[in-house]
């Protein structure tokens, strides 16, 4: 898949998701060339439709990172207005982005997931 049609198939999924930002079209798929191991998932994911999760960071692949971000906000996600709530797309772009995140600074992305779980209700933390 060229660099231009991984483009393309972004805009389109931040169109779904709902994310208004134009910079984080630019600043997602200029980090996926930063993450070479990061974008062959990505690549698999938008082939696919689903998660290879053959890359993983001191164990955590995309899939994981994605289902600690909706245990971790699952206060909000219950939410009737929550944005990621139903949004697959949103979910994924977020998870992907997350991992490149993760990538540069594991140890803060790893202790946040070992230390944090869900919460019932916003503020409880």
């Amino acid at each position: 898949m060229t660099d231009a049609e991984i483009y393309g198939y972004t805009e389109e999924l931040i169109k779904r998701a709902g994310i208004f930002d134009a910079s984080f079209l630019t600043g997602f798929v200029e980090a996926l060339s930063e993450h070479p191991d990061i974008k062959k998932e990505y690549i698999y994911y938008l082939e696919h439709g689903s998660f290879n999760c053959a890359y993983t960071i001191e164990g955590c692949s995309v899939a994981d990172i994605i289902i600690w971000q909706m245990d971790n906000f699952k206060a909000l996600l219950d939410n009737a207005e929550a944005q990621n709530k139903g949004n697959p797309y949103k979910m994924t772009l977020l998870g992907f982005d997350t991992m490149m995140k993760m990538a540069d600074d594991p140890g803060t992305y790893i202790a946040k997931m070992r230390a944090t779980t869900g919460t019932d209700y916003l503020g409880k933390f």
